[in-house]
């Protein structure tokens, strides 16, 4: 399958490099491209899903149960489901991510339908 790719209006850019359809639900995979900045958001919990994120370029900012870390080039974060986090680009520059979501669930379609509202 061709990678499908996604284009924010400020120019992120979002390749889905397997989907949710093409793993049976099993994983969302992704490669995120982000110029956009953005203050820290409030804590999230996914309930039966488990989150990763390695970083290729540039700089993340996450929050684990409280505590902050700025995670860079080589770095990667597993958070396992139930746990309250964060995940966010506070610095300038480009950001380059890898991100898992694992099993899919609706992650995809979120992420599809905020690219096609401009939430990036």
């Amino acid at each position: 399958m061709q990678s499908k790719v996604l284009v924010g209006p400020s120019g992120d850019r979002l390749i889905v490099h397997t989907g949710a359809e093409e793993s049976s639900g099993a994983l969302f995979r992704f490669e995120l491209f982000t110029r956009t900045s953005t203050p820290p958001p409030a804590d999230h919990v996914h309930g039966q899903q488990e989150e990763r994120v390695e970083v290729l370029a540039g700089t993340l900012h996450c929050r684990l149960a409280g505590r902050v870390r700025v995670l860079s080039v080589g770095a990667a974060l597993t958070i396992p489901p139930g746990m309250p986090h964060a995940v966010w680009k506070g610095d300038e520059g480009e950001t380059r991510t890898i991100g898992e979501f694992r099993p899919a669930l609706g992650t995809q379609r979120m992420f599809e339908a905020w690219f096609a509202e401009g939430g990036v």
